[in-house]
């Protein structure tokens, strides 16, 4: 009698990795036993074989191709168990961190099947991980992902997190990385001339505005000014901030008419 090869696990975050503690102290606090429901449409939208074998696998070991085909079934926010998510999220977190995507339409729907940036639905060592995990990704983001930004941003709102703690946080950031960042998304991968501020559809619309009101804000505008004109700042960045700057002068209110 032959037998199907075992899935290959992937989007392991090994030692050394700088997510490496985090994963493993949400691996220990969230604990939750394996659960019966699947908390997502029944014996329609998953693979069947992947569904009647979702739960056997350890958490630490469930196959990326079977978290991806969970994310890819429908499901009811409003009664979303908590004790499927809670269990399925270090798993969850471990592969942001490694660098996938756990839903196939986008990054960016990854932790909205529940509340989970509301701290009163954890324990406070569970928040204190969800707390951290949220911080070290947003900046890692910002340093080194091939991500978006707004991606990141909407990642997290979606979540649960407020915008405006989140939107503190990259003002915040490093300006030299920060810079960095914004090119990247705004202009690095236009062609001249079709250079903009990057959202996600993913944003609902009011989210949009929202970020657009950031990303043309005077106090992101004035801290970048300040960098590109700084006599220690590198050419380079003075020229990619310069670039981040047109941009938002393109669309930002507060200009007046050329």
């Amino acid at each position: 009698m032959s037998h199907q090869p075992p899935d290959p696990i992937r989007a392991k975050v090994l030692p050394g990795h700088p997510f490496f503690d985090l994963i493993e102290e949400a691996y220990r606090v969230f604990t939750y036993p394996k659960p019966i429901d699947t908390g997502v449409c029944k014996q329609c939208c998953m693979d069947r074989e992947i569904e009647a074998d979702f739960f056997n696998p350890p958490i630490r070991e469930l196959p990326l191709r079977y978290l991806q085909d969970w994310f890819f079934a429908a499901y009811d926010l409003t009664t979303m168990p908590k004790e499927t998510w809670g269990y399925l999220l270090p798993r969850v977190l471990e592969i942001l961190a490694a660098g996938e995507h756990v839903a196939s339409n986008g990054l960016e729907v990854s932790l909205s099947r529940f509340d989970t940036g509301n701290p009163d639905r954890w324990s406070p060592r569970q928040w204190t991980v969800l707390d951290e995990f949220q911080r070290s990704f947003l900046r890692h983001t910002i340093d080194h992902t091939q991500d978006a930004l707004d991606d990141v941003l909407c990642l997290f709102k979606l979540g649960g997190w407020p915008l405006a703690s989140l939107q503190e946080q990259v003002i915040n950031a490093p300006v030299g990385a920060l810079v960095q960042r914004l090119w990247r998304d705004w202009c690095g991968s236009s062609a001249p001339g079709r250079e903009c501020i990057w959202t996600t559809t993913f944003s609902p619309k009011h989210d949009r505005s929202r970020a657009r009101a950031f990303y043309t804000s005077r106090d992101l505008h004035d801290r970048l000014m300040a960098f590109a004109f700084d006599d220690d700042t590198d050419a380079n960045l003075c020229a990619r901030a310069c670039a981040v700057l047109e941009v938002i002068e393109m669309d930002a209110s507060w200009q007046g008419p050329a």
